[in-house]
């Protein structure tokens, strides 16, 4: 006869069943205790280099390739045709003389553009368009800046005339064409400095060390001039600003930016005022923009600029020692050393700390009598 009372006794101690989905059913692993979190599983790692990374790859080699490819034009060696993709090599520094012989292989024609322009996505299955002919830089300049306003780079311009471009054809395009005005600008001043006549008696202090250069010398260094981006201390400077230094150009505030940094390099005691400070209204604007280069921590002997006073230069140099401020104009205008004496009193005298303590002097010789380059006497 069984013992109810033993029976019952083992059904209040056997575990109660759980009712629901087993721990497979959760993904758990089984012996999981409930109260534990649930941890997922780390992302595979992707192997090799980022997507980033592959182009950047891609990229590299491919400017690798070119190189070589110039480098064999260069030496009148056989070589297999340059393609729009070898202009990589114009993102980084060139000269004419390295240069030309092998952009001068694109043969890629221009062609003049006339239909209005088209900014779409690709078409399923469409493949990557073929560059033929290269259309006038204002119409690839507009069109890479209606890509960059969409911010995606991935769309393609279109011209009813022309057919289809990626951003980086558009890009590629707009280097060569900037590449050949260049060249231009080098043949230019190559032919200039064929037409000068130098008089040695007429080189002064601090050019001496110029006396032995000689034309062949002066074109060489033209030829092999970095057209591309460099910089001179802090700013970036384009190689083909500097082609402006002949007698009857007028200088780009880029030119005489590098201009003045190119002799503070040669000069320690010389601290430069940003001369685009006088193109602005605004005080704060002006003191912030004067002081671009250092000036007011530079603690020099001499803080210069040289600025423009409308389609003409005037120039400045401050003594910080003796406190006199030297104003310059070629053309010896009152109205030009006035403005002149008020860039300084307003803005230059509160940057350096000197507020009413300068003493004003004019540079009376030196003058300006006929079409020559403002910009290259102030300096």
């Amino acid at each position: 006869m069984c013992d109810v009372t033993a029976w019952t006794d083992l059904e209040e101690k056997a575990p109660v069943p759980v009712v629901g989905p087993t721990p497979s059913q959760h993904g758990d692993a089984v012996g999981r205790s409930p109260a534990d979190p649930i941890t997922l599983a780390s992302p595979p790692k992707r192997k090799g280099l980022t997507r980033r990374g592959e182009k950047h790859e891609a990229s590299t080699g491919e400017l690798q390739v070119a190189n070589k490819l110039r480098l064999r034009i260069s030496e009148g060696r056989k070589s297999c045709a340059v393609k729009l993709s070898d202009m990589a090599i114009l993102k980084g520094p060139y000269s004419r003389r390295t240069t030309m012989p092998f952009i001068e292989r694109l043969s890629l024609p221009s062609v003049e553009v006339a239909g209005k322009l088209d900014v779409r996505s690709f078409n399923i299955g469409q493949p990557v368009p073929v560059t033929k002919a290269i259309p006038q830089l204002e119409k690839i300049e507009e069109a890479i800046a209606a890509i960059d306003n969409k911010s995606n780079k991935a769309l393609l311009a279109r011209w009813e005339d022309y057919g289809f471009a990626t951003y980086g054809q558009l890009k590629l395009m707009a280097r060569v064409i900037k590449a050949r005005n260049k060249f231009k600008l080098v043949e230019d001043t190559m032919k200039w400095i064929d037409s000068l006549a130098f008089r040695v008696a007429s080189i002064t202090p601090p050019f001496k060390d110029l006396e032995d250069v000689t034309k062949v010398d002066h074109k060489q260094a033209e030829d092999d001039l970095n057209l591309g981006r460099w910089y001179v201390g802090r700013h970036e400077q384009n190689g083909c600003e500097f082609l402006d230094f002949r007698e009857n150009l007028w200088l780009h505030s880029g030119s005489i930016i590098g201009g003045l940094l190119a002799l503070q390099s040669e000069n320690l005691d010389v601290a430069i005022v940003n001369p685009r400070f006088h193109d602005f209204d605004d005080a704060d604007q002006k003191m912030r923009t004067a002081k671009g280069y250092g000036a007011a921590n530079a603690r020099a002997k001499f803080v210069i600029s040289v600025i423009n006073l409308g389609h003409h230069w005037g120039a400045f140099l401050v003594n910080t020692e003796t406190k006199i401020c030297y104003l310059f104009d070629p053309m010896q205008l009152s109205s030009n050393l006035s403005t002149l004496k008020e860039a300084v009193l307003t803005v230059v005298e509160n940057m350096l700390d000197m507020t009413d303590q300068l003493d004003y002097q004019v540079i009376a010789h030196c003058q300006q009598k006929d079409s020559t380059s403002c910009g290259i006497r102030e300096l």
